[in-house]
C-alpha cells in the first residue's frame, strides 16, 4: 500500500476526532504555566507553511511505520500498525475533498491541534498521568502522535521548512519560501505568547551535528512515550 493511498483512506468514527470538546471544559480558563496553555498557544499559529510541513512530516513517519511493518515478525508491528492507524485519522482531519480529489485544508489545522490538546492535556483530564492498557493505548498513541508531529512542526526552522517543502508533494516556488528565521516556538517566546515556562513546555533540545542530531522533547511527553511503550510491551 502506498503513502499516499494510506494518507487518503477513510476512516471510521474515533473519539478523538468526532467527539466534540465538552462545553464545560472549553468555557474553562487555561492555566498559564501548563502544558495545555502552552500547546494551545503553538497550535493557534500551525497554518499555512506549518500546515503544509505537518503533511510531509505525516508522509515521513508513514514510510517509517510501513517499514516496519515489512519486517518478519518484528515486535515493533502492533505500535506500528496502529501508529498507521493513528496517522490516518490525523491525515484525514486536515484533508478535504475538491473538484479534482483531496487537498490539504491548512485552515483546519490549528482547530485540528487546539481540540486535542484541550482534550488530552487538559488539568482536570491529563492523559499523560493516566493508566495505560491494551484496550486503551491505541487512543493514548494516536493523541501522543499528534502532539509529538505539533512539537516537530513548531520546532521546524524556516530552513527546515523551506527544505522540505521544497522537495516535497508540492510544486512551490522556491522564491516564496522564506528561508530565514526562528521555529515557531522560538518566535513566540520572542514575541511574549511563550514565557520561560511554557517556552520549555513546548521546545525540543538539539545535540549533535546537523542532520544527526539526538532530539529531547519536554519530559511529560517521554514520560507518556514509555507509558505507551510499556503497554505495546516495546523492548
Amino acid at each position: 500500500m502506498t503513502i499516499r493511498r494510506v494518507l487518503a483512506l477513510a476512516i471510521g468514527t474515533f473519539l478523538l476526532l468526532t467527539t466534540p470538546v465538552a462545553a464545560q471544559e472549553q468555557a474553562k480558563p487555561v492555566p498559564t504555566q501548563t502544558p495545555e496553555a502552552a500547546l494551545v498557544e503553538v497550535a493557534k499559529h500551525l497554518s499555512d507553511q506549518y500546515a503544509l510541513y505537518l503533511y510531509e512530516s505525516l508522509t515521513a513517519q508513514t514510510l517509517f511505520n510501513e517499514s516496519i511493518l515489512e519486517r518478519p515478525n518484528s515486535p515493533l508491528a502492533p505500535k506500528a500498525k496502529d501508529s498507521l492507524w493513528a496517522l490516518e485519522i490525523i491525515s484525514k482531519s486536515i484533508l478535504a475533498e475538491g473538484e479534482d480529489g483531496q487537498y490539504l485544508n491548512a485552515a483546519s489545522v490549528p482547530a485540528f491541534f487546539e481540540d486535542i490538546v484541550h482534550r488530552y492535556l487538559n488539568t482536570s483530564h491529563y492523559w499523560p498521568d493516566r493508566d495505560i492498557t491494551k484496550d486503551t493505548r491505541r487512543e493514548h498513541l494516536a493523541a501522543w502522535y499528534s502532539i509529538y508531529l505539533m512539537l516537530l512542526v513548531g520546532n521546524a526552522t524556516q530552513d527546515e521548512i523551506a527544505k522540505k517543502l521544497r522537495n516535497g508533494a508540492f510544486n512551490l516556488d522556491p522564491e516564496v519560501l522564506e528561508t530565514e528565521g526562528p521555529s515557531l516556538v522560538d518566535r513566540l517566546k520572542k514575541d511574549g505568547g511563550l514565557t520561560a515556562r511554557t517556552y520549555a513546555l513546548v521546545q525540543i533540545q538539539r545535540k549533535g551535528p546537523a542532520g544527526h542530531e539526538s532530539l529531547t522533547f519536554p519530559t511529560y511527553m517521554d514520560r507518556w512515550k514509555a507509558k505507551i511503550d510499556r503497554a505495546y510491551e516495546v523492548p
